[in-house]
């Protein structure tokens, strides 16, 4: 089960004691869908509890102290015990889910394939349907019990996720085996997710990930605004995490998740209305440059160009790298670049291209080898200076030759808004 409260800092717990007690609590954390501004889920988080003291027993102790049999049981105890406790939830809200964590590392001590879970939801009364099974495949020491186990309940109307994606020990090679309808983003990546690029690039290809394999994405331990408009921007809906409610007793209120799921979906609004607007003007100031440039080198003799690029290059800010490719995607002119971003950059991994160079499979060469008169890619890291740029291609007569070319520009990346913002400003 997830770690969570502190207790019983010293000596060990006495699982069996636990279990003939029934010394076990449960409580709910939401899940939250920032566009429907409500409650999608709760996981269930289990406690244990010393029989005659009441101190909780964190759930890495408590579970790493229930090897084998102790461990297949108490695992059946917690997850009574969530059901119960949802009972009532789902009795009131048909469409809230239960997510609801299964030790997976007791699958070879007899319970692949185990009927306990299906009669415990038809002994409650909860549909299979709004119950989602969270698994951390990597604690599975036999796969095929693991995919017994799913295979199993997901034909019953199970939902299957896998928690701790992005984790450093979790296998992304089993999501094609498993096939999971969840995939639960681990805080490790989703903590200051807002401030380093490839944490935020990770998140987005699980995001695509996941949408091409018609799996839902939830971003976990969510802790400020910042990492929520993050993930949001993103495109990850569902939210779960301290910002919005602490782990609380079956029954508490979730009013206070919801109004911070409003206040997360006003930001987002706010932001992307800017960003919106300042890509519209960087745009519209970038084609008059293209357009200028182009006017400029139209009329240069083809073996002028290189010079007639170094002082263009200095007339723009972000301006990194120049050069002119023919119709066919080769490169006519050397690669121009800003000598102060060659400074700084890794030039062992990186370095411009040369003359003749093939730019015929480029992102940018091929929509104007389509017939598009300009294009701008998305941001990517430039094989001439190391940095994450995109590059403006526009195509342009060349008046002493007769024939087309193509100007292609590297400019240093552009975001409105590269990072999430204060959703009080």
């Amino acid at each position: 089960m997830k770690k969570g409260m502190t207790g019983m800092e010293d000596g060990f717990p006495d699982v069996r004691k636990i279990l003939e007690a029934g010394s076990v609590k449960t409580l709910f954390q939401p899940v939250v869908s920032i566009s429907r501004r409500s409650v999608f889920a709760v996981e269930a988080l289990s406690r244990g509890l010393e029989p005659d003291t009441h101190e909780i027993i964190p759930p890495a102790l408590l579970f790493g102290r229930a090897g084998g049999g102790l461990g297949t049981e108490l695992d059946a105890m917690c997850s009574r015990k969530a059901l119960e406790a949802f009972g009532p939830v789902h009795h009131d809200d048909g469409g809230v889910m239960l997510s609801l964590n299964t030790d997976v590392s007791v699958l070879e001590y007899g319970s692949r394939g185990s009927h306990a879970l299906n009669r415990m939801i038809k002994d409650i009364g909860v549909s299979p349907n709004n119950v989602i099974l969270e698994l951390v495949e990597s604690k599975a020491a036999d796969l095929s019990a693991l995919m017994d186990f799913v295979s199993y309940y997901r034909r019953r109307g199970f939902l299957i996720a896998l928690d701790d994606v992005g984790a450093g020990h979790s296998n992304l090679d089993r999501i094609p085996l498993l096939k999971p309808d969840v995939l639960k983003l681990d805080r490790s990546l989703i903590s200051g997710v807002h401030e380093h690029f490839h944490k935020l690039e990770i998140v987005r290809c699980l995001v695509r990930l996941a949408a091409r394999i018609g799996a839902l994405v939830v971003a976990e331990g969510v802790e400020t605004p910042e990492e929520a408009l993050c993930v949001l921007d993103c495109g990850v809906d569902l939210h779960q995490g301290f910002l919005y409610a602490v782990p609380e007793q079956p029954g508490s209120s979730c009013r206070g998740a919801i109004r911070m799921a409003e206040e997360v979906a006003a930001g987002h609004r706010a932001r992307s209305t800017r960003r919106i607007s300042g890509r519209h003007e960087h745009s519209a100031a970038m084609d008059a440059v293209m357009l200028s440039l182009c006017m400029r080198l139209a009329a240069i003799p083809l073996d002028r160009m290189d010079e007639e690029l170094a002082g263009c290059i200095e007339e723009g800010p972000g301006l990194e790298c120049m050069y002119v490719l023919d119709i066919r995607g080769a490169q006519v002119t050397s690669t121009v670049c800003d000598p102060d971003v060659l400074m700084r950059t890794r030039r062992v991994l990186y370095a411009p291209a040369e003359v003749g160079a093939d730019h015929s499979l480029k992102d940018y060469y091929i929509p104007i080898r389509a017939g598009l008169p300009k294009h701008v890619t998305r941001p990517y890291i430039s094989l001439a200076s190391g940095n994450r740029c995109m590059t403006y291609a526009r195509i342009f007569r060349h008046s002493p030759s007769g024939v087309d070319l193509i100007l292609c520009v590297d400019m240093t990346a552009f975001d409105a808004e590269p990072f999430c913002v204060s959703m009080d400003e």
